[in-house]
């Protein structure tokens, strides 16, 4: 069976698909806040600790970790009044620039439930034989 793994990071956790937040770069995204794609960010929401509708409104600080260059960032989740809209705020624009990431490009981020963060899937994760 193959397994994706998140090496050297975890090598005994598998990737659950639901874990993943994917987003196509937009110039509002680039210029301002990213906005989060709704569905996947809720199905995140609902397995990370201490997450409460007034926290989220106030802003969630989360980690953020890059393996390639071993960075970690600090962000912060906000999700809006109207309840549908959550964005990566304050912390976004040193991670996108450290990230070197442009309009247009693809984000990956995986909420690792062990290790309480976000790990930056831009690159290609390994698949382990098991």
């Amino acid at each position: 069976m193959i397994i994706g793994a998140l090496y050297p990071i975890d090598i005994v956790e598998p990737i659950h698909p639901a874990m993943i937040i994917t987003k196509q770069l937009t110039n509002t995204d680039y210029v301002q806040n990213m906005v989060l794609p709704r569905e996947q960010i809720e199905s995140v929401l609902a397995v990370m600790d201490g997450v409460t509708d007034e926290g989220l409104r106030n802003g969630k600080e989360v980690d953020v970790y890059d393996a390639t260059e071993e960075d970690e960032y600090k962000v912060t989740i906000k999700r809006f009044n109207d309840d549908t809209k959550y964005v990566f705020g304050k912390g976004w624009s040193t991670m996108k620039y450290s990230l070197d990431l442009e309009e247009g490009q693809e984000l990956k981020l995986y909420w690792h439930r062990g290790y309480k963060r976000f790990i930056v899937l831009n690159f290609q994760y390994t698949l382990l034989m098991i």
